[in-house]
């Protein structure tokens, strides 16, 4: 390995020692078998180092440990918004019953503190007005508290698990090439080196040298596969004929919203448009309530899609009952999908590579233990 390599780890291992321990008892489970090929967490740890999602976490649980320490001592969070999260977390994950709960929290090695820490982060952050890069140093978390806050939002985010199936993915490219009579293009010696250098710099993925030097290169290589069976069975006619299925659910529409506290005064508003001639934005003004505009592509646009697909641009919707009121919505516009649009040739990308991968996935992954 290279001497600044070894610099990098020495460093980062030094400083984050405690706090490694936090992962460690999640990168050494096993994650899932592709085929007879077994994969454990670490693996999945560092393939999210490799497409740089770890980074991103963990810069993001630093900010907002700053910003929720900074909070802490002047705001208290709301203990019915937690248990609201949980709840939430509980539905989505299907542990409706209090042993299935607290079995997943015993497989995962997570205690109801961290559940806790984990939202109550979370909603003092998101109510700090102040910018993290302004907060003193004594409210920066130290190494501990750090890989607590990254262990506990990988898991329970959901991104841990994304990332594992994403792996999957690769290992299935991999399949896909060879399926193709093709090989995995080789890792050069400094691509390796790459992910070595960037898996040293992490404070908080409870790997050690050794593991990651002993997982880099197939990881690298899966990697590799990924992006080369995209290149295969992604071309730009596939891409162009995918928008051109989707005319109706790809359109994208731009509306203008208005909330109101009551039906009354939504109906009162409506009537100030419909009847009197007044523009959404005047009546606002006058009832001291903002609009917002916004945009989104049909499939995306939830309960609004249905009414917004069979209006015309300037129709005034509404009142609908909503979680922040009673919303009036006027269509400003709706734009058919094509290929100039960048978002929607990434969706179609998205999708037909979802599609050439699902070939070679069924029935050739075996999760284990609770996701």
């Amino acid at each position: 390995m290279r001497a600044e390599v070894v610099r990098c780890w020495t460093m980062t291992r030094t400083s984050s020692c405690t706090g490694s321990c936090m992962m460690r008892t999640v990168v050494n489970r096993m994650a899932f078998d592709f085929d007879e090929v077994r994969f454990d967490w670490g693996d999945v740890v560092l393939a999210a180092i490799g497409w740089g999602e770890w980074q991103l976490l963990e810069c993001s649980a630093a900010d907002g440990l700053a910003a929720a320490c900074a909070a802490e001592c002047r705001e208290q969070v709301d203990a019915a918004a937690l248990r609201d999260s949980v709840v939430r977390l509980r539905r989505a994950r299907g542990l409706l019953a209090g042993e299935d709960y607290e079995r997943w929290l015993a497989d995962w090695s997570l205690s109801t503190e961290d559940i806790r820490a984990y939202f109550g982060d979370a909603a003092l952050s998101g109510r700090t007005a102040d910018g993290v890069a302004n907060q003193s140093a004594e409210h920066r978390p130290d190494t501990g508290r750090l890989a607590r806050a990254v262990r506990n939002a990988a898991i329970l985010s959901g991104r841990l698990q994304s990332w594992a199936e994403r792996l999957a993915n690769c290992a299935a490219a991999a399949a896909g090439l060879t399926a193709l009579g093709e090989e995995t293009p080789t890792v050069s010696r400094d691509g390796i080196a790459g992910l070595l250098d960037a898996a040293g710099a992490c404070r908080a993925s409870g790997l050690d040298e050794a593991q990651v030097r002993a997982r880099a290169p197939r990881i690298a290589e899966l990697q590799t596969a990924e992006r080369t069976f995209a290149d295969r069975v992604v071309k730009p006619e596939r891409i162009k004929c995918c928008i051109s299925e989707h005319p109706l659910d790809w359109q994208r529409f731009a509306w203008e919203e208005v909330s109101f506290a009551g039906e009354g005064a939504a109906r009162e508003a409506a009537l100030l448009v419909r009847e009197g001639g007044m523009g959404l934005a005047e009546v606002a003004r006058l009832a001291h309530a903002a609009i917002g505009l916004r945009e989104a592509y049909c499939e995306d646009a939830t309960e609004l899609a249905g009414v917004l697909a069979a209006a015309a641009p300037g129709e005034l919707l509404g009142p609908f009952a909503g979680d922040c009121g009673w919303r009036l919505v006027r269509l400003r516009e709706r734009t058919p999908p094509t290929g100039d649009d960048i978002a929607l040739r990434d969706r179609a990308r998205s999708e037909l590579l979802e599609d050439a991968l699902g070939r070679y996935l069924a029935g050739r992954v075996t999760w284990h233990g609770e996701r």
